[in-house]
């Protein structure tokens, strides 16, 4: 069966990946790129993405994408542009290869383990017999009777010297103990040049950076967990994707950009990660990083919410509630926001406060609104407690 990698990605940018694809090309593995029905996605190895300017916008880069979202195939996510592939070609190339290492040329390797250790299992056989018939009784008999013969020379030899060689014997094993602990140095510093390996797996990668991340004091220490984030992030784990777009909001190891802060959170959002898609949709609300999109925020808050992401919950019904994005629908926003309420989100439990106290899609209750500001405030929410502020001033509250 043939085995193959399939790439896919924006039509439109063709120029920037082509490098890439005739340099796999180059080591043997068989790539497939351009439009490809179902089959033929479905039918590969691994399906790499390579996110670019126009993969976004790209109705066929999405149709693949949501295929192998849908049908879980083994993906990897890479993000290109035009001013990386500049710098950074080589690593993404380094990565690439790593990848094939594992993902393409693994695939043999248990037919091979099996070829090896039936031609093992043979050769220990011949072998065993072998030795059976190169040994004779008298060859036992000449062994024992010769060694016997070294044994008794040698002794008279060695009590003659025993005396003679103490002080020797001494220094040999002083020269011995330097020599052990010369090698139990040796062994120490070999193990931590294996533990300072380069990490590979995107796993480890990732594992490294958050390591770093929560116990590191320094800017540098910040630098090394964006370095790991990155290379995790860049081999298409997800989480690492959404944690390197928290490094870009907050500027840790790397120079604050919303711009790639919002690329990486969407390449986390297409993988799949709810936290990730709640926050695109806000950046796609209020046009931070992306071009302002209504629409495709309710298109994102929709899948975060549909994952039980209580956020997303409460701005889709602020959405609801006001008709942003889509037909106004004040009963789909309470039933909204009282999921999220119930899931402890402070801005939810003060929205829904306030549609009871004014009477907005439900009947005015003062007690259950009060109870919700309560609620808000104690989970941090300024605005409810400036609200149970107002309320005790002008005795609304016992």
């Amino acid at each position: 069966m043939e085995r193959y990698i399939y790439i896919n990605y924006a039509y439109e940018d063709y120029r920037l990946v082509q490098r890439i694809i005739e340099d796999i090309e180059k080591t043997g593995v068989k790539v497939y790129h351009g439009s490809g029905s179902e089959e033929r996605v479905a039918g590969s190895v691994c399906v790499i993405h390579f996110w670019t300017p126009a993969a976004h916008t790209s109705r066929s880069y999405r149709k693949v994408m949501n295929y192998t979202l849908k049908h879980e195939l083994d993906t990897m996510l890479f993000h290109l542009d035009g001013v990386q592939m500049a710098s950074e070609l080589d690593v993404q190339l380094d990565v690439l290869h790593a990848l094939f290492k594992y993902k393409y040329q693994m695939m043999s390797r248990k037919a091979k383990t099996a070829d090896v250790a039936a031609s093992v299992e043979v050769k220990s056989e011949a072998e065993a017999g072998a030795e059976e018939l190169s040994i004779k009784p008298e060859d036992v008999t000449i062994k024992a009777e010769a060694a016997a013969a070294v044994k008794s020379a040698e002794e008279p030899v060695e009590a003659a010297k025993s005396t003679a060689e103490e002080p020797m014997a001494k220094e040999a094993r002083v020269r011995t103990e330097n020599i052990d602990e010369t090698q139990k140095k040796q062994l120490q510093q070999q193990e931590t040049e294996k533990t300072a390996e380069p990490l590979t797996t995107r796993d480890d990668l990732f594992a490294e950076g958050m390591r770093i991340l929560e116990t590191g004091t320094t800017r540098e220490d910040g630098v090394k967990a964006f370095k790991y984030l990155r290379q995790a992030a860049s081999q298409g784990h997800t989480e690492a994707q959404y944690q390197l777009s928290v490094c870009y909001d907050r500027g840790i190891g790397v120079r604050k950009s919303i711009i790639e802060a919002a690329k990486w959170c969407q390449m986390a959002a297409f993988g799949g990660h709810a936290k990730a898609q709640s926050e695109i949709g806000y950046c796609y609300e209020y046009g931070q990083g992306v071009v302002r999109n209504i629409k495709e925020a309710v298109s994102w808050y929709e899948m975060a919410s549909a994952q039980g992401n209580i956020q997303a919950k409460n701005n889709l019904a602020f959405c609801y509630q006001k008709g942003r994005g889509v037909h106004k629908d004040v009963k789909e926003a309470i039933r909204l926001y009282e999921e999220a309420a119930a899931g402890g989100h402070a801005s939810a439990q003060y929205n829904l406060g306030y549609c009871y106290w004014y009477g907005e899609g439900v009947k005015t209750d003062k007690n259950r609104a009060i109870e919700l500001f309560k609620q808000s405030a104690d989970n941090g929410n300024a605005k409810a407690a400036q609200m149970l502020k107002i309320l005790s001033q002008h005795l609304f509250m016992k």
